[in-house]
């Protein structure tokens, strides 16, 4: 019987509206323990899913699990699916709707996935680090009313971005609801450089994507942002997207992250999750219509908004690499493309999370010392993946 940890991140890290630190949920373990274990404590030698070896002795993996994107949908697939299970593994999970918060309690866990943004403030403030991308994000997006200004002006203002709407003068003084410090943050805050609009000139209203929504709804602000499957939802009630990831063309990855003292102390059970994700992820893409109805399940179950359409729709932009091409991203070096770090080349792991950090970096939010101390202490760090390799080489 899977059970669940329940304990909604709702914190926000600018404006500290509350503090996602799961403290109150209510904690239980994924699986009962199965009676296959052998007397003397070992585990069952038949084969695995995969062909990951199970864990000696039960084991619980404590999972940050992200609500309503599809980048999490590989962990709850592979619970359902039993896969965790037979790796002598119990899941239990504390939720959170966005990434700064499940930073915050942080812990709380031992394995989540995130957003870059989310990825960023866990390595530089809370010793969490980032062991592998979980997917290049999309459906990341802005709208309006139908009688906004800057709907109303068309797009084609922005040379270069014949898709955002708007004249600078129509962005100036909007309001908008999005949580602050999220990638929507870096869309909203992209989309204002190339419209030209100073982000002072801006106010954000913190919140979740779904207070964002269900406030535009009731009448707040002039905009809001939303992702995967709350996009659309915007969309059915009529709004108007006006800017977006694709409209920008921003590239922004989710990531794959561990706990310092989870990678130190809890290495073979962070190494056996991180293999079953990129592998439970391979079968999602295989199996999207199956894997649409896990979606649609665990938003469910999570009271997020989701449709059937919504479900099809947030696997068909679930873009995970392979694990041979997750760990190749840690093989595959090259020059720190701003020429700013010079200690030793950068991996692509880092140079696609910095596209995220640079970002932050010429907006003010972060400095270049931030950028060194990510790359001087390795808060990106190969070696879960070194370790799967080593594991994938054992078998062959």
């Amino acid at each position: 019987m899977k059970k669940r940890l329940l304990a909604w991140g709702l914190a926000m890290t600018v404006f500290l509206a509350g503090c996602g630190n799961g403290a109150g949920a209510q904690t239980e373990t994924s699986k009962d323990v199965q009676e296959s274990q052998t007397e003397d404590g070992g585990n069952e030698t038949k084969d695995t899913q995969f062909g990951i070896s199970p864990m000696k002795e039960r084991t619980t993996l404590n999972v940050g699990y992200f609500v309503g994107v599809q980048h999490a949908l590989p962990i709850y697939v592979a619970d359902q699916k039993g896969w965790f299970d037979e790796l002598n593994i119990d899941l239990e999970y504390v939720t959170f709707s966005n990434g700064p918060a499940m930073m915050e309690a942080s812990s709380s866990w031992d394995f989540a996935t995130t957003g870059g943004p989310g990825t960023i403030v866990g390595a530089l403030t809370y010793d969490v680090k980032c062991i592998g991308t979980a997917t290049y994000d999309a459906g990341l997006n802005l709208y309006v009313r139908e009688d906004s200004p800057i709907l109303k002006s068309g797009k084609g203002h922005v040379d270069g971005y014949e898709d955002i709407y708007g004249t600078p003068e129509d962005w100036k003084g909007t309001t908008w609801l999005l949580p602050v410090g999220t990638t929507l943050h870096k869309i909203l805050f992209s989309t204002l450089e190339k419209v030209g609009v100073p982000t002072d000139e801006v106010t954000i209203v913190n919140m979740d994507v779904s207070s964002a929504l269900a406030g535009f709804k009731a009448g707040e602000g002039d905009g809001c942002g939303e992702w995967s499957t709350l996009a659309l939802a915007a969309e059915r009630e009529g709004y108007k997207k006006v800017g977006g990831l694709d409209a920008n063309g921003d590239i922004i990855v989710c990531n794959v992250c561990a706990t310092s003292d989870a990678i130190e102390n809890k290495t073979d059970l962070i190494v056996k999750a991180y293999e079953l994700y990129y592998q439970s992820a391979k079968w999602c893409l295989e199996n999207p219509e199956e894997a649409a109805e896990y979606y649609m399940e665990v938003c469910t179950d999570e009271g997020v908004l989701c449709t059937a359409e919504d479900a099809a729709y947030a696997v068909s932009i679930l873009f995970v690499p392979t694990l041979e091409e997750s760990i190749a991203m840690f093989e595959n070096e090259m020059e720190d493309p701003r020429g700013l770090y010079t200690a030793r080349k950068l991996n692509q792991v880092e140079v696609d999370l910095f596209e995220t950090f640079d970002f932050f970096v010429d907006q003010g939010k972060y400095t270049n010392e931030n950028r060194n101390f990510l790359l001087d202490n390795r808060m990106i760090d190969d070696t879960i993946a070194k370790l799967v390799k080593e594991e994938l080489e054992s078998r062959n």
